[in-house]
């Protein structure tokens, strides 16, 4: 693994280069995923029915199932070894669950429909909780008294907070952010999609699904630390959104999902389907920590959701399969 690993982290941080004295630049390199051999699931395995977040350690792979209600286990291998958790309102139980993060051997769990944030360790038991007034939907753990919770505003209200800091006990901390509001509930629910990533020092990055290329740095206390503007050579594309009265409205897509490693930013980028429409896609962006594009992954399959360790990439794809890949240089 350390051999294959080398190219990714090396050669994507090699930064500018310099010529005649001028720092110029780079062209983005070019990775082609292939797909890690995987042993046949035991008999009987549950399957995935709706997966919506996945999360990795040293050791294993979790994999959060939104209709199940309970996070499925995977080797590094990909083979499935256990279900923690189950559909229920009880300690350990959740009810569409819509995020989770996983930090130092505890698992974050946004459990949507029972308006609550749960923690439980990586063999299903439960260990702390607390309730929310809104329905969560991506969580993030900084610390062991840090826990950033985003909500997903569908402006049917007027301007809400959506990022909102905990403590363990379910303190309320600090809360950030305005949600977009126009009174037009499908555009402002596209609008206010936003991602939570690690960044490392207690920080995190707030990355925004739709209409905008500024990836926000902030503390553990919420406080804004820098902004970083994404460069022209990442590319967004535009989608209409149905609006009122049977209207549209056009949204430019920023990125379907995202992940962090090693101080890198990986987008999924989104792609344009047969029907013309934009749904997730082959292709992750390399971002570097001032926002320039360093490289490009392509991939055999359509994926939905990814967890990034090195040169390994955890996905989810369209089929609702787990996916292991291997990024090489072309």
């Amino acid at each position: 693994m350390k051999k294959s690993r080398l190219p990714i982290v090396l050669a994507i941080g090699l930064g500018c280069q310099y010529q005649a004295g001028i720092c110029r630049q780079p062209q983005p390199i070019r990775y082609a995923a292939r797909e890690v051999m995987r042993g046949i699931q035991p008999k009987g395995w549950p399957g995935l029915s709706r997966p919506v977040a996945v999360a990795c350690d040293e050791s294993r792979v979790f994999v959060l199932d939104m209709d199940d209600g309970d996070i499925k286990v995977f080797s590094r291998s990909g083979m499935f070894e256990a279900v923690l958790g189950r559909k229920g309102q009880g300690p350990g139980e959740f009810s569409y669950p819509s995020g989770l993060d996983i930090w130092r051997g505890k698992l974050y769990v946004a459990d949507s429909a029972n308006r609550r944030v749960q923690v439980i360790d990586t063999k299903g038991a439960y260990l702390s909780g607390f309730r929310v007034p809104f329905s969560p939907h991506r969580i993030l753990a900084l610390g062991p008294e840090r826990i950033v919770v985003v909500s997903l505003p569908a402006g049917r209200e007027e301007k809400e907070r959506v990022l909102h800091g905990f403590d363990v006990g379910g303190q309320l901390l600090w809360e950030a952010g305005d949600s977009f509001f126009s009174r037009d509930s499908a555009y402002d629910l596209m609008r206010n999609r936003w991602f939570i990533v690690r960044a490392g020092g207690g920080e995190f990055l707030l990355v925004p699904g739709g209409d905008g290329r500024l990836i926000r740095r902030l503390d553990g206390d919420g406080a804004l630390r820098e902004e970083i503007k994404v460069s022209e050579e990442y590319e967004s594309q535009e989608v209409a959104v149905p609006a009122k009265e049977g209207g549209k409205r056009m949204l430019r897509t920023f990125c379907w999902n995202c992940a962090s490693d090693r101080g890198k930013l990986f987008l999924l980028v989104p792609e344009r389907t047969e029907d013309g429409d934009l749904g997730p896609g082959k292709t992750i962006a390399v971002l570097n920590s001032v926002g320039v594009l360093e490289a490009t992954i392509s991939f055999p399959e359509r994926l939905t959701r990814i967890a990034v360790d090195g040169d390994t990439i955890f996905g989810l794809d369209v089929d609702s399969g787990f996916r292991i890949f291997k990024a090489a240089l072309k």
